[in-house]
């Protein structure tokens, strides 16, 4: 019988396995993603940012490096960097908040990277990452958040991670101060008030591909063939199952 470690040192060799063989695939031919508007819709936000001189906010939510959210949490702040990139050649800087004290330093290096990316470091300025009192489903964070953004006069909320039930007020706040709402959640209830409220909603394992839609490296388009490959395995596998089962 299968020990539980065994079995893990399996599903991660046949993941990399799976990611290795569409780098390969991605490298020889030209591959053509199914179309996520949000994908759509996140750069040329960014593009219309800069030209017309408005700040774009960024939430992680309870994301948290360390945690069951930590991949999450890695996953967007890499699209925040890369976002960030096209952002700080403006004279506003992108805001972005979090309420894990540990993921403010992810995400104030996020934005350090961006200003270096683009040669302005001098520009740079930690307190553009703001961190509110911590905790899952936190009131508190949303209230601070919402305010913040209303008072920075921000033209787009970009809400991305792990949220419960508090994205809610976020995203009222959001559409009462015409502010465009894009949003994730990697937990249920978050994904439903996403879903509900978000003129563009990342869906489930979407936000994991996102680096691969935003110039990505070989490898990272590599990882969106093995997520399919891998769901196209389950789902036999779970069929197989079912008719040994009959």
């Amino acid at each position: 019988m299968i020990e539980n470690n065994e079995l893990t040192l399996v599903l991660i060799l046949v993941a990399l396995a799976a990611t290795l063989a569409g780098r390969l695939l991605a490298k020889r031919w030209r591959l053509h993603w199914r179309s996520i508007p949000a994908y759509v819709v996140l750069p040329e936000s960014a593009a219309d940012a800069v030209e017309s001189d408005n700040r774009i906010h960024f939430s992680m939510g309870s994301s948290a490096i360390g945690q069951a959210s930590t991949v999450s949490a890695l996953v967007t702040a890499e699209l925040v960097y890369r976002l960030s990139q096209r952002l700080v050649v403006s004279r506003q800087t992108p805001l972005i908040t979090v309420s894990d004290p540990v993921t403010l330093t992810l995400a104030q290096d996020t934005l350090r990277r961006a200003y270096e990316y683009r040669c302005r470091i001098e520009r740079y300025h930690s307190r553009a990452a703001a961190w509110y009192p911590q905790g899952a489903r936190s009131l508190v964070f949303a209230a601070g958040v919402s305010s913040l953004a209303a008072d920075a006069d921000v033209s787009r909320s970009v809400l991305l991670g792990r949220f419960g039930y508090e994205l809610a007020l976020l995203g009222e706040s959001a559409l009462r101060h015409g502010q465009v709402l894009i949003a994730h959640s990697d937990r249920i209830e978050g994904q439903a008030v996403a879903f509900a409220q978000a003129q563009q909603v990342l869906i489930g394992e979407e936000l994991y591909v996102g680096p691969a839609y935003m110039n990505g490296r070989l490898i990272e388009q590599g990882s969106v063939i093995a997520l399919d490959l891998l769901r196209w395995l389950v789902i036999v596998g779970v069929l197989i199952t079912a008719l040994q089962a009959l």
